[in-house]
């Protein structure tokens, strides 16, 4: 073999690799052949509602003139709205798995059966999707824009953030006290009712010397007291007629929280009498061990004894 016939030799295989080359990226479905996907740079500051559609049942956030939110009317969760729009960016360039009408209901990104999602503000549209069904990873989840055919799959939390229901968007966030701000303590727990008060640098209950360790935990607990979820009609009818517990926090300048505990055979139903945070009407659901923790018996407070 000569070397002419060796040089055409490689002239036909640089052709050949080229082709296999070009062949390989049209049979990928990359976006650049068939079809474009890529979501705007969203901003709670650019957007004022977000609505989320399933059937015959709807979540609405809406932006509130003091920069909260809301969902269905009720105060919405700081940290689910952030979430949300953190998941439209948290994610690998997203794929197209297919492009034909054929393909929607076996993904779920049809009309009738996929999530709708819609962005608006200032009542325009920012956004609208169509999200089905999950995709082969747990993060992940096919989806659409309507009108267009290209199926593409999301790599990211948007999915799993959009199926929350309503109670999933709400704020549990009872009450957020400043401890060093806190006077004193008034506890009703069926008979055993006390008074935990700031004496100085110590804590006294009813007067009496306290568990200085015990009683940092303690403070430390109502920080931040946070519900399990909000009570439904049926254990509202459950509960009974009067609170069975009461916890009253005092600041130099008088009451700056009241919650009042009704008992079901399950769970605390807790009512914001007064005070910093709660939510209107509201009536929260919290655990047993929980509302031990905001109401604790007084033994608990008091030196172990000897």
């Amino acid at each position: 073999m000569n070397s002419h016939q060796l040089r055409l030799i490689a002239v036909a295989l640089a052709v050949l690799l080229l082709l296999w080359g070009g062949s390989e990226l049209l049979s990928r479905g990359s976006d650049t052949v068939t079809g474009s996907f890529a979501l705007p740079k969203l901003s709670q500051a650019d957007v004022d509602t977000v609505t989320i559609i399933k059937g015959t049942d709807s979540v609405v956030l809406a932006k509130q003139s003091s920069g909260t939110w809301s969902v269905n009317g009720q105060r919405a969760a700081a940290d689910a709205i952030g979430e949300l729009f953190q998941a439209f960016t948290d994610t690998t360039r997203p794929e197209l798995v297919a492009q034909a009408a054929a393909s929607f209901a076996r993904l779920g990104v049809d009309s009738a059966g996929g999530r709708w999602l819609r962005i608006r503000h200032a009542g325009k549209a920012q956004l609208q999707l169509i999200l089905g069904e999950r995709g082969p990873d747990y993060q992940s989840a096919y989806l659409r824009r309507p009108g267009d055919t290209h199926v593409y799959l999301w790599r990211g939390r948007l999915a799993s953030v959009a199926d929350r229901a309503v109670e999933g968007w709400r704020d549990r966030r009872i009450a957020a006290l400043a401890v060093d701000s806190i006077a004193a303590l008034d506890v009703v727990r069926g008979k055993d009712r006390y008074t935990l008060a700031r004496a100085r640098s110590a804590w006294t209950l009813n007067g009496t010397r306290t568990d200085s360790a015990a009683v940092a935990r303690y403070l430390d607990r109502v920080k931040v007291i946070t519900a399990a979820g909000f009570a439904t009609p049926a254990a509202l009818d459950s509960a009974k007629a009067r609170a069975v517990r009461r916890l009253a926090v005092r600041g130099a300048h008088g009451v700056v929280l009241t919650l009042a505990f009704d008992s079901t055979p399950s769970v605390f139903l807790v009512h914001h009498v007064g005070g910093v945070g709660g939510d209107g009407a509201t009536v929260y659901r919290m655990n047993f061990w929980d509302v031990d923790g905001v109401t604790p018996a007084s033994r608990s407070l008091l030196p172990p004894k000897k």
